[in-house]
């Protein structure tokens, strides 16, 4: 029984570290594609799929009918919080099935959905494979071009039940609050 207990954070964490391989790869091809990006192009969606109204990529952005967030932190103190040593899956349940609004500098963005793997956009934690991924469904990934490389911006994500110890945490159907 301890060996199966010990076995799936080995393979939770063997999958964020081929993941963050494969976005160290992508990052440059996509930084290329992020840099091309005008200034003051509005923001092509939100989560209801309706146009922006606003002319400018920095600020907020409009999410008509998006709930409130349940939680509201940095990426550095929401990762600091998931992967501090000796963390238990009783620590973390309080966000499961919440809503997150995690702020922080983009360190990576992978605009190619992968197979099964959404778009997604890590922001900033310090240490190795750390920060919080960001995933974005087909309706919102125009909503990840308003954000750029080592810029600071806010997203909102879901956690769903699917917490694991001491790895960094992952938010799915996200949006983007505010792009810098």
């Amino acid at each position: 029984m301890k060996k199966q207990n010990a076995l799936f954070p080995l393979l939770a964490l063997a999958m964020v570290c081929g993941i963050g391989l494969a976005c160290k790869s992508l990052s440059s091809s996509n930084s290329e594609t992020n840099t091309n990006q005008k200034p003051g192009k509005p923001a092509a969606a939100n989560a209801t799929g309706e146009k922006n109204s606003d002319n400018s990529t920095a600020g907020k952005i409009e999410n008509p009918g998006l709930e409130k967030p349940d939680f509201t932190a940095t990426a550095e103190d929401l990762d600091k919080e998931f992967t501090k040593k000796g963390v238990t899956d009783k620590d973390l349940e309080k966000y499961e099935n919440k809503n997150i609004a995690v702020s922080g500098r983009v360190s990576t963005i992978v605009l190619e959905k992968k197979g099964t793997v959404q778009p997604w956009v890590t922001l900033y934690a310090p240490g190795i494979l750390h920060g919080v991924n960001c995933y974005f469904d087909d309706a919102n990934v125009s909503q990840m071009k308003t954000l750029k490389e080592d810029k600071m911006a806010k997203v909102q994500g879901f956690m769903d039940d699917f917490i694991v110890p001491e790895i960094s945490p992952k938010l799915r159907h996200c949006v983007v609050l505010e792009a810098n």
